[in-house]
């Protein structure tokens, strides 16, 4: 049996905070966060979402393995089903090796900018 949290229960939001606040210092601890100019920025976060971002494919595959060892040490589960990952730059469309969180394959969407004339 799972036990869990309900959404949109009272302390839902402090829970996930102070599970989130282990997880991001688990990032900045190991070098692998967001940089600007050599300053650590984190990632950004809302409600129960984390965006996660690295300069390369391996670097972000690298973070998923910190979120498999925070899983197992804090007895938490990612949702794959509900992850996706986005690509940007000149070499977006590349074909890569997929990424992997949890035994899930994390899918790649493709965003796109409308050009108007």
């Amino acid at each position: 049996m799972y036990a869990g949290i309900r959404q949109g229960g009272l302390l839902s939001p402090a829970l996930f905070a102070m599970y989130s606040d282990k997880l991001l210092q688990l990032f900045k601890s190991s070098g692998l966060g967001c940089k600007y100019n050599d300053t650590y920025v984190g990632y950004p976060c809302y409600a129960d979402h984390i965006i996660l971002m690295s300069h390369s494919m391996t670097v972000m595959q690298n973070i998923f393995v910190l979120c498999n060892v925070f899983s197992t040490e804090f007895d938490v589960q990612f949702n794959t089903t509900k992850s996706v990952a986005m690509r940007i730059g000149p070499r977006y469309d590349a074909v890569c090796a997929d990424l992997t969180l949890s035994g899930g394959i994390i899918q790649y969407i493709v965003y796109t900018v409308l050009k108007i004339p």
